[in-house]
């Protein structure tokens, strides 16, 4: 059984499907995406179904998905019309997933406003072959010493998905940070995954957001897989 992660796939269900594909989560392999699987490319919301049905696919709370549970607990489930209302969420690319939404049927609605709400927003001490993950969408933030957080283990939800790392004064002793939602392009040039030391194996922070959300010819999603440090790119 292999551990994966991916984050940031903004929408673009080509990408995610491929991942799938290349991957064996037939074989009990499973697959963490670290958040913002909606909002910016068109199938959002295909994705956010897809990804909350399956067993061995875990998705964490990305800054995305936050304004969206934001607004429908606000709003009894529904997405309003009301522009000033979603104002953040549209300025952030919104639209298509609060679209598909409006005419998905009920149970659909249901389904992902449910589970919206269970969501984890992180996992602080993920072991695999000896090595200490913590495991994110953004930067680890004050919560309680659990091995997965929720909401109510946070002491502010909206800033844990929103700030980003910082790698001079963010790093955890004994852990290495994995996490997305800053483009990589901010730490070096090329969209390929950062890495903190410059070697996956000796890394403290790893960034893999390799651009999704840019959503142009440019565009990559990263599959890091945490048993083997192995990078994919598609």
């Amino acid at each position: 059984m292999a551990t994966y992660v991916c984050s940031d796939i903004h929408g673009l269900s080509e990408k995610y499907f491929e991942l799938l594909r290349r991957i064996d989560l037939e074989n009990q392999d499973r697959l963490i995406i670290l958040g913002d699987v909606i909002d910016r490319g068109p199938d959002g919301f295909t994705i956010l179904k897809d990804v909350l049905s399956r067993n061995n696919v875990q998705l964490l709370m990305g800054n995305h998905e936050y304004m969206m549970l934001e607004v429908l607990e606000a709003n009894n489930g529904n997405i309003p019309n009301d522009y000033m209302i979603l104002f953040n969420w549209i300025l952030n690319g919104g639209i298509p997933t609060m679209e598909a939404y409006k005419k998905a049927d009920q149970k659909d609605k249901d389904f992902v406003f449910r589970s919206l709400k269970e969501l984890p927003f992180a996992y602080t001490d993920l072991v695999i072959n000896e090595r200490h993950f913590y495991l994110c969408h953004s930067a680890p933030g004050p919560a309680k010493e659990k091995a997965i957080l929720y909401r109510n283990d946070i002491e502010d939800a909206l800033h844990f998905v929103w700030d980003r790392m910082d790698p001079e004064r963010s790093l955890l002793e004994g852990k290495t940070i994995v996490a997305g939602h800053t483009i990589v392009k901010n730490y070096h040039y090329d969209l390929t995954v950062y890495c903190d030391t410059g070697d996956l194996k000796t890394a403290r922070y790893i960034d893999i957001d390799c651009g999704c959300a840019m959503n142009d010819e440019t565009s990559r999603l990263a599959c890091l897989c945490l048993d083997t440090m192995e990078v994919n790119y598609f």
